[in-house]
C-alpha cells in the first residue's frame, strides 16, 4: 500500500511539474539595448494571464496551462509574439521601436481615460505614502556614469582608458525614517564610489527625483512641473487610454499624458499605470515635455503591502548631458536606481528622533568591506561594474581623484584647497567705487591641519584709494550637528556705512551690490562671536565688538552732544534666525541648506555702550526681517521680504540705516531686495520699514517654441524717518512712502553654455512714482539687465 501511495505522489508531482511552467526573461530596446520597464507580457492563448516587466525590464511568469507563445506589447514599440523557451536560463527579448505616430488625443465626454484619471486624482492624498502616520525603510542606491558617442575615435579612446567598464559606479545604503507631516531623516550607512574615497556626492542617488509621484508639483532639476494627477490637471493635460491589462485579480489601465496644446504650463509627458485597487499608481514613466539641454527621465514602481497600502518599491532616473567632447554627438549618461526594502509602517518614532539635518553621511560609511557589500546589494555587480571598480580605483589612486572632489566641496564656500590650507576667493579680486579694483589674498587652515579649527587671515590693496587692508581670525567648531562655534577676529579695513545690521544677502558675498559700494568708513575692529542651534530650526549668534571708526568722504558727525571724528564704538548683539522646516545635508566636511518653503524670520538686537572700552555711544538698535518664496501651482513663484529697523538714540550715519537703493548707471543690473530706482545712499533713517514684492510667472504667460521668456512683476515700497536732533547734509528722509513698480523679462536671449544649458540675458524697466517722483519723467525710470542660467 505504501509503495502504491508513493508511486501516486510521484506521478502527481511529475504531472504538476510538467504542467507548471516558469518563464523568466529580460526585455530590452533592440536599438539602444536598454531595459524596457513596464512591458505588458501575456500568454497569447490566455490574455488574462500575464505580468508586467519590472522597472529593470525583467519578468517572471508561472502558469498551470501548457502555453506555447508569449505576446509582448509596449507603447511606441512593435507588438511581438515569441515561442516560449522552456530552458532554465532567462530569455532575452528585444522589442523594436515603432515608426508609427501616436494618434492625436481628442478630448470628449466619452474619453475613457478621464474617469480613470478622475478617480486617481480623488485617491491621490490617500495613496500618497507621505500621508501615512510614519514609516521607515532602507535604500540600496546605484548610479552609473557612462559616455555615449557617435565618434569612433572617442569610443576607442574611452575603451582604451576604461577597459570596457563604465566611467563611474556609485553605491550607497541609506536608512530613511519619516513621521507625518514632514519630519524625515536619512543616514547613509555605507557608500562606495569607484576611484574615490570621499563620500560627498552620495546624495545624488536619491535626490534627483521625488520620493513618490503624488505631490501637486513634481520638482526636477530645481524646476517645478505640474503633476498630471494633481487637482485641476484635467484642464491642463491630455490623456489617452492606451491599453487595459488584466493581471490575476488586478486591472491596470495604461494611460499616456502630455500638456494640452496652447496651455503654457511647465508640464510632463509619459505613461501612468493605474491599478484599480484604490486607483493608485503602480508604475509611472515621466520626463519634461519641453525640450531641454539636459534630458531627464524618471521611472517609479510601487508595491502593494500586506497593510493594504501602496508604497514605492524602486525609483530610477536617467540623465543625458551633451558634452561635444570630440566634435561628435557625445553625451555623459547617468543612470540611477534606488531599491526600497525593509519597509516598516509602525517603527514607533517620536519627534525627538528627528533633526533639521535630513541627510547625514556616517563617517564609517566609506569603510565597509567587500563582505558587507556582498550581503547588502539587492542586485549583484555585473562584469562591467566589477571592471569599473578595478580600473577606476587604480586611476583614482594614480591621478588623485579625491583632490579634485575636495575642490568641488570647497568652491561653494568660495575656497580652493591647497594642501592643508584654503585659498579664500572672496579676497582674491574685488571691485567697488571707493577702492576701484582690489587685489588681495586670503589663506586659512583647513581640516587636514587641525580638525574643526580654522586659523588665517587676508590682505588686500585698493588701486583707487591706494590703501592696504588686512584681517586675522580664528574659528573653532565645537559641534557640527548643533552648529556650535566660537570665533575671534581683527580687521583693519573699510566698511560700508549703514551696513552694521542685516546684510542684503546671506550668501558669502552680496553679488552685484558689492560693486556699487561708495560711501565707506575706515575701521579697526576687534570682535568675538559665538553661535549655536537650538529647537531644531532656531540659530543664535552672539557678538561682542569694539571698533575705532574713521569716517571717510569728508564726513564729520555732528549732533547736540557730539562733534568729533574718529569715534569708538563698543557693542554687544544677539541675532536669532528661525527657519521652520529648513533642511540640511551633512557630509563629513560641510553642512548645506536645502532651504524651506516656510517664512524665514531674522531678528537682531544690538546694545551700544558708552562706558566700556572707550565706547562713545549708548544706544539700542533692533532690526527684523521676514522673507519667503511661495510657489503657486499654475501661477508661478511669489517672493517677499519685509524688513524693519529702529534706533533709540542719536548716532553717526555710519550706524544708521541707508544703502537700500541700487540705481547706478555704471552697473545697471537688477539687484534683489533693493529699490531699483533709488540712488544707493539717497535716504537716511533711524527707523524704517521696507517691503519688496515680486512675482515670477516663468513662461506661464507666453511661450512660442524655444522663445519662452520669464515674466516678473515687481512692486516695492518703503517708509523711513529721522530724529530732528541730527545736523546732516546731503541726505533725505522718506517719511512719506516711497513707491516703485517694475516689469522684468528674463531669458530674452539664451546663449548655449557647453551644451549643458543656457546663460540667459534679460531686461527690466522700473518706475518711481508717488511722493518721491522726480520732475523729469526720464529720471523716474531705471532700465536694468538681468543675468541667469536655465536648462530650457
Amino acid at each position: 500500500m505504501a509503495k502504491k501511495l508513493l508511486s501516486l505522489l510521484l506521478f502527481l508531482a511529475a504531472c504538476s511539474s510538467f504542467a507548471q511552467q516558469k518563464i523568466t526573461g529580460l526585455i530590452i530596446n533592440e536599438e539602444t539595448q536598454e531595459p524596457l520597464a513596464f512591458v505588458n507580457v501575456i500568454f497569447k492563448d490566455q490574455p488574462t494571464q500575464g505580468t508586467i516587466s519590472d522597472i529593470d525590464g525583467k519578468f517572471s511568469l508561472i502558469t498551470q496551462e501548457n502555453q506555447t507563445s508569449l505576446q509582448l506589447s509596449y507603447i511606441g514599440f512593435k507588438t511581438k509574439i515569441i515561442d516560449i523557451n522552456l530552458s532554465d536560463s532567462p530569455m532575452t527579448i528585444t522589442l523594436k521601436p515603432s515608426e508609427e505616430q501616436l494618434d492625436e488625443v481628442i478630448l470628449t465626454s466619452g474619453n475613457p481615460a478621464l474617469p480613470i484619471i478622475e478617480k486617481a486624482i480623488a485617491n491621490r492624498r490617500e495613496n500618497h505614502p507621505e500621508n501615512l502616520p510614519e514609516f521607515s525603510h532602507d535604500y540600496y542606491n546605484k548610479v552609473i556614469f557612462d559616455l555615449q558617442s557617435d565618434g569612433k575615435k572617442v569610443d576607442s579612446a574611452f575603451n582604451a582608458v576604461f577597459k570596457g567598464g563604465h566611467i563611474l559606479v556609485m553605491e550607497s545604503i541609506t536608512k530613511k525614517e519619516f513621521k507625518y507631516p514632514r519630519l524625515t531623516n536619512e543616514t547613509v550607512i555605507a557608500n562606495k564610489v569607484s576611484g574615490f574615497k570621499n563620500p560627498m556626492f552620495t546624495a545624488l542617488a536619491t535626490n534627483m527625483q521625488p520620493f513618490s509621484f503624488y505631490d501637486e508639483v513634481i520638482d526636477l532639476l530645481d524646476m517645478h512641473f505640474l503633476n498630471p494627477i494633481s487637482d485641476g490637471a484635467l484642464n491642463k493635460y491630455d490623456y489617452e487610454l492606451k491599453e487595459t491589462i488584466i493581471q490575476h485579480q488586478d486591472t491596470i489601465h495604461l494611460i499616456s499624458f502630455k500638456p494640452q496644446e496652447g496651455k503654457n504650463i511647465e508640464g510632463l509627458k509619459g505613461l501612468l499605470y493605474i491599478n484599480t485597487k484604490n486607483y493608485a499608481i503602480q508604475n509611472v514613466i515621466a520626463s519634461p515635455f519641453e525640450e531641454m539641454k539636459i534630458d531627464l527621465k524618471i521611472q517609479q514602481q510601487y508595491q502593494y503591502l500586506p497593510e493594504e497600502v501602496w508604497f514605492p518599491e524602486q525609483l530610477n532616473y536617467s540623465l543625458k548631458l551633451s558634452t561635444n567632447a570630440g566634435g561628435n554627438n557625445d553625451f555623459i549618461i547617468a543612470e540611477g536606481k534606488s531599491y526600497i526594502r525593509n519597509v516598516n509602517l509602525q517603527p514607533n518614532l517620536t519627534n525627538k528622533d528627528f533633526s533639521a539635518t535630513v541627510l547625514k553621511i556616517d563617517e564609517q560609511a566609506p569603510k565597509k568591506d567587500s563582505l558587507y557589500w556582498e550581503n547588502h546589494r539587492i542586485v549583484p555587480l555585473n562584469e562591467q561594474e566589477n571592471i569599473t571598480y578595478r580600473v577606476v580605483d587604480s586611476l583614482g589612486e594614480e591621478f588623485k581623484f579625491d583632490k579634485a572632489i575636495s575642490y568641488m566641496n570647497k568652491l561653494p564656500q568660495g575656497k580652493i584647497p591647497i594642501g592643508k590650507f584654503d585659498l579664500d576667493l572672496k579676497h582674491l579680486f574685488g571691485y567697488n567705487k571707493h577702492e576701484g579694483y582690489r587685489l588681495g589674498l586670503g589663506i586659512y587652515t583647513n581640516e587636514k591641519l587641525i580638525k574643526d579649527v580654522e586659523l588665517g587671515g587676508y590682505f588686500g590693496y585698493g588701486f583707487k584709494d591706494h590703501e592696504w587692508k588686512y584681517g586675522l581670525s580664528g574659528k573653532y567648531i565645537i559641534s557640527k550637528d548643533d552648529d556650535i562655534f566660537i570665533k575671534a577676529a581683527y580687521q583693519d579695513d573699510i566698511q560700508e556705512i549703514g551696513s552694521y545690521g542685516l546684510p542684503i544677502s546671506d550668501e558669502f558675498f552680496n553679488g552685484w551690490r558689492d560693486f556699487i559700494i561708495e560711501k565707506v568708513d575706515h575701521i579697526q575692529k576687534y570682535s568675538f562671536t559665538g553661535g549655536f542651534r537650538s529647537f531644531k530650526y532656531l540659530t543664535t549668534e552672539i557678538e561682542l565688538n569694539h571698533s575705532k571708526i574713521s569716517p571717510l568722504n569728508n564726513y564729520v558727525f555732528e549732533a547736540p552732544d557730539y562733534n568729533f571724528s574718529p569715534f569708538h564704538h563698543t557693542s554687544a548683539s544677539i541675532k536669532l534666525r528661525y527657519a521652520y522646516g529648513e533642511h540640511f545635508v551633512q557630509t563629513p566636511f560641510q553642512k548645506t541648506s536645502l532651504g524651506t518653503h516656510f517664512p524665514i524670520l531674522t531678528l537682531q538686537y544690538t546694545r551700544g555702550f558708552d562706558d566700556v572700552l572707550e565706547g562713545d555711544f549708548s544706544y539700542q538698535k533692533i532690526e527684523a526681517r521676514i522673507e519667503q518664496d511661495v510657489f503657486l501651482k499654475n501661477f508661478g513663484k511669489t517672493s517677499y521680504r519685509i524688513q524693519v529697523g529702529y534706533v533709540d538714540e542719536v548716532l553717526p550715519r555710519n550706524l544708521l540705516f541707508t544703502g537700500e537703493g541700487s540705481n547706478d548707471e555704471d552697473i545697471p543690473i537688477v539687484i534683489e531686495n533693493t529699490f531699483q530706482t533709488m540712488l544707493p545712499y539717497e535716504f537716511l533713517s533711524d527707523r524704517y520699514v521696507d517691503v519688496f514684492l515680486s512675482h515670477n510667472f516663468g513662461s506661464l504667460l507666453f511661450k512660442a517654441g524655444k522663445f519662452n521668456p520669464e515674466i516678473i512683476v515687481h512692486h516695492n515700497l518703503g517708509w523711513g524717518d529721522l530724529s530732528e536732533d541730527y545736523t546732516l547734509y546731503n541726505f533725505k528722509t522718506k517719511e512719506d512712502i516711497y513707491l516703485e513698480g517694475g516689469l522684468e523679462l528674463g531669458r530674452i536671449l539664451k546663449i548655449n553654455y557647453l551644451d549643458m544649458g543656457y546663460l540667459t540675458l534679460g531686461a527690466g524697466a522700473f518706475y518711481r512714482y508717488g511722493n518721491y517722483q522726480l520732475e523729469d519723467f526720464d529720471d523716474n525710470i531705471a532700465f536694468k539687465m538681468n543675468i541667469g542660467f536655465s536648462f530650457n
